[in-house]
């Protein structure tokens, strides 16, 4: 049986020009348009291909993990939308893994967006409304980053919301593969306290 997701309607984190909201599963909207920001070249190019290409496929996903997410924690994956004009424009996220799967005792933030909308610094802004939230409502100081070292673009973005580089290290969330490191400038230096080893 499926669970519900624990924000109540209209549940959103304002910024100056975005609207952070939860997704919905049974939205059709909310599905489309993961399906079609998940297979962008952007997308695929710096997070892989998901799978997720179908409303069917979406809707599970979110099920699954959204909502669980959202439940377990009280953060997770989510939707970015325009204030002008309620445009869905891309996600920005707050995750944190669980035991039996690779996890750290600190969420990671990430963030995607249309290849169309970005330069625009909506990453930056939903990153920082989302961190902002989660230290106000949930008591969260510490904070990761992970990207490719290659990724010059997330780099920056990290940097601008005040995580700092903290090594390339290989991850056991990405299955060993090799990620810059960013984390919270008040986390220990001993990243190994957080359950960050190699």
């Amino acid at each position: 049986m499926s669970e519900p997701s624990p924000f109540p309607p209209n549940f959103s984190i304002a910024t100056p020009h975005l609207k952070i909201h939860p997704f919905d599963p049974s939205n059709p909207a909310h599905c489309t348009f993961l399906v079609e920001l998940w297979n962008t070249e952007d997308f695929i190019s710096s997070c892989g291909k998901t799978g997720i290409n179908t409303l069917a496929k979406a809707s599970e996903f979110l099920q699954r993990r959204a909502i669980a997410d959202y439940v377990r924690n009280g953060f997770g994956m989510f939707l970015l939308s325009r204030q002008s004009d309620m445009k869905l424009i891309g996600t920005v996220s707050l995750t944190k893994g669980a035991p039996p799967d690779p996890h750290y005792l600190a969420p990671d933030v990430g963030f995607s967006i249309l290849p169309e909308e970005n330069g625009k610094g909506y990453a930056t802004e939903a990153a920082v409304g989302l961190l902002k939230y989660a230290k106000a409502q949930l008591g969260i100081d510490a904070v990761f980053g992970f990207c490719s070292a290659e990724n010059k673009r997330s780099c920056r973005v990290l940097e601008k919301i005040g995580l700092e580089f903290r090594g390339v290290k290989c991850l056991k969330v990405f299955g060993g593969q090799q990620s810059a490191v960013y984390a919270s400038p008040e986390m220990s230096p001993d990243l190994g306290v957080y359950g960050l080893e190699e």
